[in-house]
């Protein structure tokens, strides 16, 4: 379950949205993947919503499968991932609720002799057209924006094909919307420091496999929330490595930045074995001996801690979001949560959270340069 450290949990008002009520038919869609065969790898090609929720999951989750996500249509990243992931073992998947982002398709196309499968709407769209003609598997995009589809076909067939318990991953996330009064309450901390003049918020994450979603967050936050000249910067970094540059910057700064840090339990009890021979080795005025047997999450959590102590010492606002253990179910919790907390974030800043004009804007001018190359 997801815990946050904030005083006063409010009550979330009755402002809804469709889109979370949006339920994927986990039988039907996993007898669609089935068809499809087993594969070794995976290559997953697409833009924003349509890979950071898979991103998250095939991070958090570990699966066998290997996975590659292409987002670019860098030369070079291109033919090395053509290069590691023979297409006799490989399956790509194409996802696009529009079908109609060009950089995709350009990526796509290099792997275009490879078994494909697009997840997209069947009867428009360029993508659609595509698939066809070349005669690709299409299995139904449903009308959710890619940001919010983590539990819809746009993540879940790539994550069935990976071997990820979707069913799991689907059950959390109806348990994440649940915690409409949490994600209301870290939406309106974040609002009311914002009106504070705090702009930026920081979030730095003490767990290896929650490093995927760096993106999702990010994208829910920019995308959904900042428009109108409103909506704060959200940066993410993994501690505690961003603890050696980052923090400079979030405690020694502009005071302008919040802290969000997010950590996890760890079932191992792994412990710091120092070897007799170096017990007796200074350091900073102590024994290095003085740290064999603690457990290597009790020392991650002390890297949490001395950065948040030190928070707290200057009066920098922040707040921790727990996790207790990374499983499909508490995954899918953190999806939805961060869904809740991007829409509401939105609705107290009075903008439609389900747009993103700017980022249309700039697909139009790539396009026209394209164009008047040819």
């Amino acid at each position: 379950m997801i815990k946050i450290d904030l005083e006063k949990i409010r009550k979330a008002p009755d402002d809804w949205n469709e889109v979370f009520d949006y339920r994927e038919d986990i039988a039907k869609l996993t007898k669609d993947v089935a068809s499809l065969g087993k594969f070794k790898n995976i290559i997953v090609v697409g833009n924003g919503g349509s890979i950071t929720s898979y991103d998250a999951y095939y991070a958090a989750l570990l699966p066998e499968v290997r996975s590659k996500t292409i987002w670019t249509m860098d030369p070079e990243l291109l033919a090395r991932t053509r290069k590691e992931f023979s297409k006799d073992e490989t399956v790509v998947v194409a996802v696009s609720k529009s079908g109609n982002t060009l950089g995709q398709i350009e990526s796509l196309l290099y792997f275009k002799d490879y078994p494909v499968v697009v997840v997209t709407d069947p009867n428009k769209g360029t993508l659609s057209e595509i698939a066809k003609k070349l005669g690709w598997n299409i299995i139904v995009h449903p009308p959710v924006g890619g940001r919010f589809s983590g539990g819809t076909s746009s993540t879940l067939v790539s994550a069935a094909l990976a071997g990820i318990n979707i069913e799991e991953i689907q059950q959390g996330m109806i348990e994440g919307y649940e915690l409409k009064d949490i994600a209301y309450t870290l939406a309106k901390f974040y609002f009311d420091k914002e009106k504070e003049g705090y702009s930026e918020v920081y979030v730095t994450c003490y767990c290896e496999r929650l490093s995927g979603f760096e993106n999702l967050i990010v994208q829910l936050m920019h995308e959904s929330v900042c428009k109108d000249g409103a909506g704060q910067t959200f940066y993410f970094a993994m501690g505690p490595e961003a603890q050696h540059h980052t923090n400079q910057r979030f405690l020694g700064g502009n005071k302008n930045v919040i802290g969000t840090f997010i950590t996890a339990g760890s079932a191992s009890v792994d412990k710091i074995d120092i070897p007799d021979d170096l017990k007796k080795i200074d350091y900073k005025g102590k024994e290095l001996g003085s740290i064999n047997g603690i457990k290597y999450q009790e020392a991650l959590n002390a890297e949490y801690l001395g950065t948040k102590g030190d928070a707290d010492e200057k009066s920098v606002p922040n707040v921790t979001i727990d996790i207790d253990r990374v499983n499909e179910k508490t995954v899918g919790q953190m999806v939805s949560l961060w869904h809740l907390v991007a829409f509401y974030s939105s609705i107290m800043r009075k903008v439609n959270p389900f747009d993103q004009p700017a980022v249309e804007r700039s697909k139009d001018i790539t396009l026209d340069i394209l164009l008047n190359k040819t």
